[in-house]
């Protein structure tokens, strides 16, 4: 029997749009002013989510968890916190790069390009204990009923224009039958958004 995942087509998402901005930092020449901004803009976008994932988490689902495997929860929590960090730090590279020099700029570059393979690695390993251990937690002590409140509790957070980007995001992310899910499990009707296969 297969239990509901309030996981799986969120993080789908988070790691489209983690491999898709490290993809294009990884090509991109800092010193030019098109390259640049275009990866600076991907950057923040994807800092956006990350920040508003982590707190749809930390509001709706690590009280859940804090009670039934406080272990856990401390874990996710420190995750959450050193990868915040990490957020933090690459952002403040981002913001340094507007009034540099050329040499300046292609230092910045670099280090952008490290911190963003630290953090792809650092989220890739937060999101695997959340799939298996929190996963295999919640499981155990809530039923699918309490699960898919607790998603309806994080839909409801996100205002409708938002939660029509976040779906521009998930629905190419996930397979066709995890799409049509999706979109039917959305307490009011979803936002038309374009899917880009």
């Amino acid at each position: 029997m297969t239990r509901h995942d309030l996981y799986g087509a969120v993080h789908k998402a988070i790691r489209a749009l983690l491999f898709d901005a490290a993809a294009l930092v990884a090509r991109t020449d800092f010193t030019a002013t098109e390259g640049r901004n275009e990866a600076t803009l991907r950057i923040r976008r994807l800092l956006e989510f990350l920040d508003e994932h982590a707190e749809h988490e930390d509001d709706v689902i690590l009280p859940e968890l804090a009670a039934i495997a406080p272990e856990l929860h401390a874990q996710l929590r420190s995750d959450h916190a050193r990868i915040d960090g990490s957020q933090r730090e690459l952002l403040g590279y981002v913001e340094r790069l507007g009034d540099t020099t050329e040499h300046e700029r292609s230092s910045l570059g670099r280090r952008i390009h490290e911190r963003m393979g630290r953090l792809v690695a650092d989220q890739l390993g937060h999101l695997d204990r959340e799939e298996t251990l929190a996963n295999r937690a919640l499981w155990a002590h809530r039923t699918d009923e309490q699960l898919r409140e607790l998603e309806g509790r994080i839909v409801g957070l996100i205002p409708p224009e938002r939660l029509a980007q976040w779906l521009e995001v998930m629905l190419p992310a996930v397979n066709p039958s995890e799409r049509s899910e999706l979109i039917g499990g959305l307490q009011a009707p979803a936002p038309i958004v374009e899917v880009r296969s």
